[in-house]
């Protein structure tokens, strides 16, 4: 029995499902492990980055069934279901599509609900998900061919819900997993970040269940180094290995209407909690606690193993690329106490500024003056030279994120 409903003895009804009834299925993409059908994916940031531009981006590419940016694959051709509060169709909305190049008889905009008052006569109001998600999925399913819903911003469509506890959110969400599922469509929402620190598994505004109701979670902000370039970078994925970020530019385009410009290589060298934290006093601030927190671990010629000072940064609440930064301020130059031994950290002298490499070799090769390794030096780096954190494993940068606290928000298991 594939399925059961079971009575108590109050009467009460239960439904339960046979696991080895069920028949395994496969994740179908909308965009190749970075956005799902039948699911719900956020993307946050804040105001001005062109998170909504970058959504007429995707609602073009499923229009047309075109290529998608960086990663290659095509859009399956469909139609797309907007909810947009905060842009006009005619002035915004439309223009920026034509600019991409859409096909706009694919692209439905929902503006409002419509009820019969008690004298037969239509009256409008504004749409809301805890009244209304029957009304968004009566205009899916009357498509037939819808691939994608967007929801930009999500809280502006909540109703009376508050957007800050845990079971209100959900009792929303629920029921948009479960038509995203029935309809076979991609549910895209869109938020803010809130103005606290931390890892960017918390920096969504509200309660954390809008980030762990996601399947994927992506997060856009400023490149610290070059202003117009936006990033979009993964915050979590539940589905797919964690997809590298992506960089886009906003331009305009021949009509006036600013258009998305994706650089054609991904991202895969900045870190999304170092990239939230864009203030440039706070990003100082951060650095200069990362400069205290080493001197303090590293003392009085204290030593300290690679391995554990990144235990021990999450525990103090410092990105793993701040301590980084942190190191090379200091002037520390990571070296090996054994030839096949981990990394460690110690000060440089106070009088040299630098530390003598400790690189022991093996056996019968001895070191050359300068630290050079003999007829190894074209294979080996000096631990002076070498970057060597990269490639360690020895922590992932998802863990970093999660390892950090990221505020007041109620925890959760955010792979559920």
């Amino acid at each position: 029995m594939a399925g059961s409903d079971q009575h108590d003895a109050k009467g009460s009804l239960v439904r339960s499902v046979r696991v080895g009834d069920v028949e395994p299925q496969p994740i179908h993409w909308l965009w190749q492990d970075n956005i799902a059908l039948v699911k719900l994916t956020l993307m946050s940031g804040d105001p001005g980055l062109g998170k909504s531009l970058v959504t007429l981006a995707l609602a073009t590419a499923v229009s047309l069934g075109a290529r998608w940016p960086v990663t290659g694959g095509n859009a399956p051709q469909g139609s797309v279901v907007m909810l947009s509060a905060e842009d006009a169709v005619a002035d915004t909305i439309r223009p920026r599509l034509d600019a991409a190049g859409a096909n706009c008889d694919c692209i439905h905009v929902l503006q409002a609900s419509i009820d019969v008052d008690d004298h037969g006569e239509p009256t409008e109001r504004p749409f809301t998900l805890t009244d209304d998600i029957h009304r968004l999925a009566g205009l899916v399913e009357s498509l037939n061919d819808c691939k994608l819903v967007i929801i930009d911003p999500i809280s502006a469509y909540l109703g009376h819900t508050d957007s800050h506890k845990n079971a209100e959110v959900r009792a929303v969400l629920m029921p948009l997993a479960d038509m995203a599922e029935a309809l076979n469509v991609a549910v895209l929402a869109i938020t803010h970040l809130n103005k606290g620190g931390g890892s960017a598994m918390y920096r969504s505004i509200g309660s954390i269940a809008f980030t762990a109701a996601a399947r994927a979670v992506w997060a856009f902000t400023k490149d610290r180094d070059d202003p117009d370039r936006r990033l979009m970078l993964p915050v979590k994925n539940n589905l797919a290995k964690d997809r590298l970020g992506m960089a886009y530019r906003v331009e305009t385009g021949e009509s006036g209407a600013p258009v998305v410009m994706w650089e054609p290589d991904p991202v895969d060298d900045i870190d999304i909690d170092d990239a939230l934290s864009n203030a440039s006093d706070e990003f100082r601030s951060e650095r200069r606690d990362a400069v205290d927190w080493l001197k303090t671990e590293l003392k009085d010629g204290a030593e300290a193993s690679s391995t554990d000072l990144q235990k021990q940064a999450r525990q103090a609440g410092h990105s793993w690329r701040t301590v980084r930064r942190a190191q090379a301020e200091l002037g520390i130059k990571p070296h090996k106490r054994e030839f096949a031994g981990g990394w460690w950290w110690k000060l440089p002298d106070r009088q040299s500024g630098t530390v003598a490499s400790k690189m022991l070799t093996p056996e019968g090769v001895q070191p050359l003056k300068g630290g050079h390794l003999g007829h190894l030096r074209q294979n080996q780096v000096l631990a002076s030279e070498k970057d060597p954190q990269d490639g360690q494993g020895v922590h992932s940068r998802e863990s970093e994120r999660i390892g950090q606290d990221g505020g007041d928000h109620d925890r959760e298991d955010l792979t559920i």
